[in-house]
């Protein structure tokens, strides 16, 4: 389902996601399996994705490679997937962690971080010493990227920001217009 390079890139993620976990101490397989599928659904056709994850929000609609996530949860629970935490990690690695899934905190920073994205370095050495201070540094790096560009920032990653210890007393973070998609990938 995934074109070649895509391939290589979800690789590199499970891989980064099982060791950020082993460092952790949490379970490198689940970490692993979320890694190689959090991006099943992302070379599907906009239309698909649109069917698989129908939009919750105008970024939705506008960008449905935001959803991509979303349709990879669904296409798994279709194909009998039943593992929650896997589940709901390869669904918030576009958008960010809800709650407290530290697999899904691995995977979104592996996502972000891993070594062919040629950035975010300093996330990735982070992240296999202090999980939580990676994923506040992942998140805040998102936003700040996302609104320097003018991109709206996705209801799910403001609610995920505003989680944060350091974000919380904030009111809000005023999303600007969109002009690319480049962000969901």
């Amino acid at each position: 389902m995934v074109r070649p390079r895509r391939y290589e890139h979800v690789v590199r993620v499970a891989e980064l996601a099982a060791q950020i976990a082993a460092a952790n101490g949490l379970d490198v397989g689940r970490a692993y399996a979320a890694g190689i599928l959090h991006d099943v659904a992302r070379d599907l056709p906009d239309a698909e994705l649109l069917r698989l994850a129908p939009p919750e929000c105008e970024i939705d609609g506008l960008h449905p490679l935001a959803l991509h996530g979303r349709a990879g949860r669904t296409l798994l629970e279709r194909w009998g997937y039943a593992d929650p935490v896997v589940l709901e990690a390869v669904e918030d690695h576009t958008t960010g962690p809800r709650g407290s899934n530290r697999i899904a905190q691995c995977v979104y920073i592996a996502d972000v971080s891993e070594p062919g994205r040629g950035v975010n370095a300093d996330i990735r050495e982070l992240a296999l010493q202090d999980l939580n201070a990676a994923l506040e540094k992942a998140i805040i790096s998102k936003v700040t990227y996302l609104q320097g560009k003018g991109i709206t920032v996705h209801p799910r990653t403001l609610r995920s920001y505003h989680a944060l210890p350091c974000c919380a007393h904030l009111v809000t973070v005023s999303p600007l217009q969109s002009t690319s998609i480049s962000a969901f990938q």
